[in-house]
C-alpha cells in the first residue's frame, strides 16, 4: 500500500454559474444569525434568464458557514461578469441593484 495517497476533502460548497445570474450580494447578522441577502435573475429556460431579478435570504447558525457562501456568491458573480452578456444584463439591471442595496443596509 503506498502511504503517499493523501484523503482529498470535499467541498464545503458547489455552486452553479447557470442557475442565477448574481447581480448583488450582501450579508447582515442579527442576534446568533447571518443573513445573505442575493439579488439575482434566474433561469428561465435554456439559457435565457427571467427580466425580474430575484431577492434570497439564506439563514446561517454558523458564521464560517455565512462565510463560506457569501464567498462563493461573490466568487460566481466575478466569473459571471467576465461574460459580455452578463456584464450588460447588470448595466441594464443598475436600478434594481440600487433599490436591493438601499433595502439590505
Amino acid at each position: 500500500m503506498n502511504n503517499d495517497n493523501k484523503q482529498i476533502s470535499q467541498p464545503k460548497l458547489t455552486l452553479n454559474d447557470e442557475d442565477k445570474l448574481y447581480l448583488a450580494v450582501a450579508v447582515k447578522s442579527a442576534n446568533k444569525l447571518t443573513f445573505i441577502y442575493t439579488l439575482a435573475c434566474l433561469k428561465a429556460n435554456g439559457h435565457q434568464w427571467n427580466a425580474i431579478p430575484t431577492t434570497e435570504i439564506s439563514t446561517f447558525d454558523n458564521v464560517k458557514d455565512a462565510d463560506i457562501y457569501f464567498n462563493t456568491v461573490k466568487q460566481i458573480m466575478d466569473y459571471q461578469q467576465k461574460s459580455l452578456g452578463s456584464q450588460k444584463i447588470k448595466e441594464m439591471m443598475a436600478d434594481e441593484i440600487k433599490v436591493f442595496k438601499e433595502k439590505v443596509r
